[in-house]
């Protein structure tokens, strides 16, 4: 019988597989699994292990399972032309993917490769490979992508990378967007350069128009630095802050962050840093910021004027006609100055109403005269506000500077405040030009203002106490607390020649705090002797009635003292109540009424819209200012003022006490007209706190001793 030889050797190969258990070993690899069903009848002729335990059948269930048994989701029908179709392409592998539920329900991926064996007996053999976790791989490498690509697109910035060769690998819409003018050679794989230069070629780039070599260099040093942050400006007005870092292979991350709102907030502010609200004009700060820059362009011709301006009479307008007319004032005058003055100069408000104005020339000082003249009559001329007339005034120091000069601009303006303050020395509508030797006034001010500073700090300040008293019944009312200075040199300084440089040199809160302190401890011992109805007057400074903590501060002395508000009494000018800082004054005034402090007004009818005051007001007291006290006796029309102001103080319920009496014939007559309470040099001096007690036990004993007894224990008792 003749055989093949081919079919021999595979029989031959086939049996050694067997014998040596080949066969089985690969039917048995791992990480597939094999099933081998009958064509027709679709019954399950073998499974290797693996297929056995992801369906959960055992050998013997196995085989007597059909295909579809296995596979659940499929039907016979579905099968059997599956089957058909592989019949046709005998031979052939066929491979697909499914997905199905392994074992445990779970969702399965597989790749499936079938062969259809028409011999010995119709049967077809599948090898299943699980694909599911290489699937999974992949999808979430495809969804980190999709949510890298939608989180670059969400962002509001601009954001762009580029390789270790600076070529463009990707950006978003935004990046695009804003560099609109470059974003057609925005290809992967352009260079960060080649985009720079084809924007730059457009004028995108604001700060790059008219220098684009030095500006393309200079961007490109700062890209090829490890770490950047750097401001852009683009043509289209947006600013952009750029923030690029080096990447762990060498490439360049980006971010082109809009700051434009930001840079315009900025810019306002520097604006309003600069600028007064009211009135529109330069601040101080500006002001220094545009003359110096206007000194630096000087030629040795030229000079520049520098006026300083302060409005007479502005207080009156503030207080007669409301802040609502003192503003609108301060607009016009604002408009004036920069009519006269016009393009060749700059014009500030550098307090409440003053102004300053400056401008360069090379004329003769003249100029600025005429210039000056000009200015007082136009602010002299009334202005009309809601029907009513405002009236006011000015007041003008102006000072020179010129390059080749040895002062600064600073030495200028300084000058020009000091010819002010000499202007205002002679009287309103006046002019002065500074003269070095007015500076030495000036110089005096400030030295004298750093020793009052030292004798502040070596407690050189003290009250003197002056007595105030009742002519009809001989009781002491209290005592003013006046203000005096032990100069280790000097003296004793009276406080008209320190109050002024003390005000100048902004020590007027130290030195209040200082008197305070000493008159509430004076208060203390007075209640010590038994004159606890006795008060001590001490005078506000404007300082202090400025200050929001008023109440505080006077309660911390108090307290610390052990003394009442009834012990002391302060006194306001009118003066100081008709300030244009008025509005803070009378609510703290309000405030320490409402607390038990007494109030009372010194210099009273001095001129200061008196009975005003007093309707505004619940003072205890006025007290009537010296001017209308002195020679009394002798002076008729003097003795009517007088007398009329003490009958209005009697028939509004205020007492009125005299000042500056110094003669016994001023005190009959003010005992005449029924005004009993005084103060005054005919009384007492004022005198430091050591010889008080000593003039206290004089003073009754000059006095009837039926109303007033002493004992060694408690002092002097009422």
């Amino acid at each position: 019988m003749e055989t093949d030889p081919k079919e021999s050797a595979n029989f031959r190969m086939m049996t050694e597989m067997m014998n040596r258990n080949i066969l089985q070993f690969a039917f048995d690899v791992p990480m597939v699994e094999i099933l081998a069903w009958d064509a027709k009848t679709l019954k399950i002729v073998a499974m290797n292990a693996q297929a056995l335990a992801i369906s959960g059948q055992s050998q013997r269930q196995a085989i007597q399972k059909t295909i579809t048994d296995i596979f659940g989701g499929v039907s016979p029908d579905r099968m059997a032309r599956f089957i058909k179709k592989l019949r046709v392409r005998q031979g052939q592998e066929v491979s697909f993917r499914i997905q199905h539920a392994d074992a445990n329900g779970q969702p399965r991926f597989s790749r499936v490769v079938v062969r259809y064996l028409a011999e010995p007996r119709p049967t077809v053999v599948a090898f299943v490979q699980n694909i599911t976790r290489y699937l999974d791989a992949r999808n979430a490498a495809v969804v980190a992508e999709d949510l890298l690509t939608m989180a670059l697109e969400s962002l509001p910035d601009g954001f762009v990378l580029y390789d270790a060769d600076d070529r463009l690998v990707i950006c978003n819409k935004n990046y695009r967007k804003i560099y609109a003018s470059s974003a057609a050679a925005m290809k992967s794989g352009a260079t960060f350069q080649d985009i720079l230069q084809y924007g730059l070629d457009r004028g995108e780039y604001a700060d790059g128009i008219g220098r684009e070599a030095e500006w393309l260099q200079e961007r490109l040093a700062a890209h090829h630095a490890a770490d950047v942050c750097v401001e852009q400006q683009l043509a289209s007005g947006q600013w952009l802050r750029i923030v690029e870092r080096l990447t762990p292979n060498g490439g360049r991350v980006g971010l082109r962050i809009d700051i434009t709102e930001l840079k315009n907030n900025e810019a306002k502010l520097a604006r309003y840093a600069r600028t007064d609200h009211l009135t529109g004009l330069m601040n101080r700060r500006g002001l220094y910021e545009e003359i110096n820059a206007l000194a630096a362009k000087l030629t040795h011709e030229e000079y520049i004027a520098i006026l300083h301006i302060d409005m007479d009479k502005f207080k009156s307008v503030n207080d007669a006609q409301g802040h609502d007319a003192g503003d609108y004032v301060l607009q016009q005058c604002a408009k004036m100055l920069c009519d006269l003055v016009k393009d060749r100069s700059g014009v500030a408000r550098v307090g409440g109403d003053e102004f300053i104005v400056f401008f360069k020339s090379n004329k003769s000082i003249e100029d600025v005269f005429a210039l000056c003249r000009k200015v007082i009559a136009c602010i002299s001329v009334p202005l009309v506000f809601r029907d009513r007339i405002c009236n006011v005034g000015a007041s003008v120091g102006f000072a020179l500077y010129r390059p080749d000069g040895t002062d600064d601009v600073g030495a200028a303006l300084t000058g020009a405040d000091i010819a002010l303050h000499n202007a205002k020395q002679a009287g309103r509508g006046q002019c002065r030009m500074f003269e070095e030797h007015m500076r030495d006034g000036a110089i005096q001010q400030i030295q004298l203002g750093h020793e009052i500073r030292d004798g502040i700090a070596a407690d050189q300040f003290e009250p003197f106490f002056q007595p105030q008293v009742d002519t009809h019944s001989g009781e002491i009312l209290g005592f003013e607390a006046l203000i005096r200075w032990r100069h280790p040199v000097r003296g004793l300084v009276s406080p008209f020649e320190f109050l002024p440089a003390a005000e100048r040199a902004g020590l007027m809160g130290e030195l209040d705090e200082v008197i305070l302190d000493k008159s509430c401890a004076a208060a203390a011992i007075l209640n010590k002797w038994g004159l606890s109805h006795a008060s001590i007057s001490v005078n506000m400074s404007m300082s202090l009635l400025q200050d929001t903590e008023i109440l505080a501060r006077l309660k911390r002395h108090t307290d610390q003292h052990g003394i009442r508000p009834c012990n002391l009494r302060l006194e306001l000018l009118e003066s100081t109540l008709l300030d244009e800082r008025s509005d803070i004054i009378v609510k703290n005034v309000h405030k320490l009424i409402r607390h038990g402090y007494a109030v009372e007004l010194d210099d009273f009818g001095t001129g200061h819209a008196a009975i005003a005051t007093l309707r505004k007001f619940s003072v205890s007291r006025i007290k009537i200012d010296r001017s209308l006290v002195q020679d009394i006796d002798t002076d008729a029309e003097l003795r009517v003022i007088t007398s009329a102001i003490i009958n209005l103080a009697e028939q509004l319920g205020i007492k009125a006490l005299a000042e500056g009496v110094e003669t016994s014939g001023e005190q009959d007559t003010l005992n005449e007209m029924g005004c009993f309470l005084a103060q005054g040099y005919f009384h007492a001096r004022p005198m430091p706190l050591a010889d008080l007690r000593a003039w206290i036990t004089g003073h009754f004993a000059a006095k009837s001793g039926a109303m007033y007894r002493q004992t060694p224990e408690s002092g002097l008792i009422q």
